[in-house]
């Protein structure tokens, strides 16, 4: 066996009896190897587990081939000079996709909610695996992540998408050097993107809320107007039930809490078919109903005489009762085609809530008030909600100055 001088591999270190690394020269190449340390742990000895790894340096034979000293060259400079302690670590023997499998999927994903889940999942699958699934960890470097966003926005991908694959990258590279998978600078700090041009998002105004509602078929007209009034989610207003909807004018108890006149409970998202947790601590909140609202909601317990609605039962419920509205259905088949013949086709379920923060902007209520009423954690957050209108602020634009001060 040929052995490196000992200056070369003391970086390689006897770690548990580990042999030094050798050269040999085997099918017209000249192969170094080595042994690493694994994350696993062998059951029968309770140690980590060892790995050896092997590589090919350069062609021993042909007209690229190379003598003994220049291959050990090439091995110290391109292979064990880059052995060292983070190197022999668990993070050098496995790929970016056993890291996932392993470590990022139980210790991250599984604790997502079910919305977050499904969409890491897409961008891994979809976007990061195919092309960077194999590589070692220790091997990332930004050039492999840049190749990524490259390729994809080749394919015609959004900035918006192209930033969500490089914050799973990171994301998942972050939790690897947390478990000491990995070392060093996190490559994808070095990624460029290209500039994110954001559509302006509009609101609507009270008139163009009527006349969408007065032009929509129930319950999506209520539900138009519930959202724009309460300034609800999508996902919150489907994940409402009667139980937690006051519509009288004194104070009502509901399980351990009250809910006080004319004002409801937001407590739940329905998403992805099923009941879920908020969006944040801030979104557990208490929402008051203009009482004209709460005559018109009222009507939902009337349309049905046979069976009433349950405490547990969705506010805007399918017809059979079993489960809430699918609100993508119900925005493609209804909200959408409607909106498209009123000239307003822009128009989503989360434009009411941007149609809210404007109205209750106009009508005096302060930063902070709107931020409790729309369970927002960030006044700058609330503030991008917010769209004054143009034909208000012309008056005071015009006012601002005295043309007949010149000359």
């Amino acid at each position: 066996m040929t052995r490196f001088p000992p200056s070369i591999f003391e970086a390689m270190s006897r770690r548990r009896g580990q042999k030094l690394g050798h050269l040999k020269e085997k099918s017209g190449s000249w192969l170094l190897r080595y042994w690493v340390d694994s994350p696993e742990i062998d059951p029968k000895t309770g140690k980590q587990k060892r790995e050896r790894v092997t590589v090919t340096v350069a062609p021993s034979k042909g007209p690229k081939g190379v003598g003994k000293r220049e291959a050990r060259r090439i091995a110290t400079e391109e292979y064990l000079s880059k052995v060292d302690e983070a190197h022999t670590r668990p993070s050098s023997a496995k790929t970016f996709l056993e890291f996932v499998n392993l470590r990022y999927r139980p210790d991250v994903i599984a604790f997502q909610k079910p919305s977050t889940q499904a969409f890491s999942e897409s961008i891994l699958r979809r976007h990061v695996l195919p092309m960077l699934g194999r590589c070692p960890l220790r091997e990332i470097t930004p050039a492999h992540v840049q190749e990524i966003i490259n390729a994809k926005r080749l394919q015609g991908f959004s900035p918006q998408t192209l930033a969500h694959i490089r914050n799973r990258v990171s994301s998942v590279l972050r939790h690897a050097k947390a478990h000491k998978w990995f070392f060093g600078e996190l490559p994808t700090t070095a990624v460029r993107l290209p500039e994110m041009i954001r559509e302006e998002m509009k609101a609507l105004n009270w008139s163009e809320v009527c006349t969408l509602a007065n032009a929509l078929p129930e319950p999506c007209s209520t539900l138009v107007l519930f959202l724009a009034l309460t300034g609800l989610r999508i996902g919150e207003a489907m994940g409402l039930r009667w139980s937690r909807v006051n519509l009288t004018l004194e104070p009502i108890q509901s399980g351990s809490e009250i809910i006080p006149p004319l004002s409801l409970l937001v407590r739940e998202n329905y998403v992805m078919g099923k009941y879920q947790t908020l969006k944040t601590n801030s979104s557990y909140r208490t929402v008051l109903i203009p009482a004209w609202l709460a005559k018109r909601l009222a009507t939902f317990h009337t349309l049905d005489t046979v069976q009433k609605p349950q405490s547990t039962d969705a506010v805007f419920a399918n017809a059979s009762k079993s489960a809430p509205i699918d609100q993508h259905n119900l925005a493609a088949r209804v909200l959408k085609p409607i909106a498209k013949d009123l000239k307003i086709p822009w128009v989503s379920w989360h434009t009411f809530r941007h149609t809210h923060s404007t109205m209750t902007d106009r009508a005096g209520f302060t930063t902070a008030e709107r931020m409790k009423i729309l369970g927002h954690s960030s006044a700058s957050v609330t503030m991008s909600y917010t769209h004054p209108e143009l034909e208000l602020l012309r008056t005071r634009m015009d006012g601002m100055a005295d043309p007949n001060m010149l000359n």
